[in-house]
């Protein structure tokens, strides 16, 4: 088991992060563009760019954001589904069918892959800047799962915003 701690910086424009595991030994780097979509970019420790994250520019009640592979390719859209008390997730076109369960406002969101949870996370609420701990089996892709978390972090700030 992995557990990443994902902790945005205090002050970034571009909306920069800091991945490491519990000991604090670096494991990802989280890089953003001051654009319109908040694209992320998820580096491994050599710069390598593995995924992409950006938001959907144009939507109609929804908000949603695409997860792309490192050549560029989209491979997943993560909408989040209006409900009146809490918010929902729904993964389009990924590989695997995947769900996400819980709530993002509150504490606990589960990744279930065929009936099992593969990755589990919480979010801080009471910290000057957001945070999160996520739980992935060393089986899973690491770097896959962090960039669903950004994706719904993405997500909740536009809902915020708008």
């Amino acid at each position: 088991m992995v557990t990443m701690l994902i902790k945005n910086k205090f002050f970034s424009i571009r909306g920069h992060s800091t991945v490491t595991d519990v000991n604090g030994n670096p494991l990802f780097e989280v890089r953003g563009t001051f654009t319109l979509w908040k694209r992320k970019k998820i580096k491994d420790l050599d710069g390598n760019v593995l995924y992409t994250v950006r938001n959907k520019m144009i939507r109609f009640f929804m908000n949603s954001a695409f997860v792309f592979d490192a050549e560029g390719k989209k491979i997943a859209r993560l909408k989040q589904k209006f409900h009146l008390t809490r918010s929902e997730y729904v993964l389009l076109g990924y590989k695997d069918e995947l769900s996400i369960e819980g709530n993002f406002f509150q504490r606990e969101i589960n990744v279930i892959r065929n009936g099992e949870v593969i990755a589990s996370g919480s979010r801080k609420l009471l910290s000057l800047v957001d945070s999160f701990a996520v739980t992935v089996p060393n089986d899973e892709d690491a770097a896959f799962v962090l960039a669903l978390f950004i994706a719904m972090d993405n997500i909740n700030d536009k809902t915020r915003s708008d």
